[in-house]
């Protein structure tokens, strides 16, 4: 299982690599920018993408945007994880295709259950707790 990380926080991106790493046996990969993140899910084609709403050079609702329009890469879930809360946030990422959004600070455990989510509308959840 293949995971994408696209974070411009190095700390929090640490963080995300270690619980996929260890409660759910991931492969991690990151990004720290939106462009450069685009660019990751076209080329590396991850099972499911965590995204950042802010970031340098584009923003979380185009790379989802973008990756939804492209029909290699619209099968891949992509959750975001920002600490925007308000409702239009989450209402535009919702529109725009993505599987799950999750509010900074989060907690490990739903995250993993945010992405069996999405991982079970696409195929078989392959992640434990």
């Amino acid at each position: 299982m293949k995971a994408l990380v696209i974070e411009d926080d190095r700390s929090i991106q640490m963080v995300l690599e270690l619980v996929l790493n260890r409660m759910a046996k991931c492969e991690v990969i990151t990004a720290s920018d939106g462009p450069e993140g685009l660019a990751r899910i076209q080329k590396d084609k991850p099972d499911f993408v965590l995204l950042d709403l802010m970031l340098p050079g584009m923003d979380g609702f185009e790379i989802c945007q973008r990756a939804k329009a492209d029909e290699l890469t619209r099968h891949i879930p992509i959750i975001f994880l920002t600490a925007q809360p308000q409702p239009a946030s989450v209402a535009k990422a919702m529109a725009l295709g993505a599987a799950g959004y999750l509010v900074k600070p989060f907690d490990p455990i739903k995250i993993i259950d945010q992405i069996n989510e999405a991982l079970t509308r696409v195929q078989s959840p392959l992640i434990m707790k």
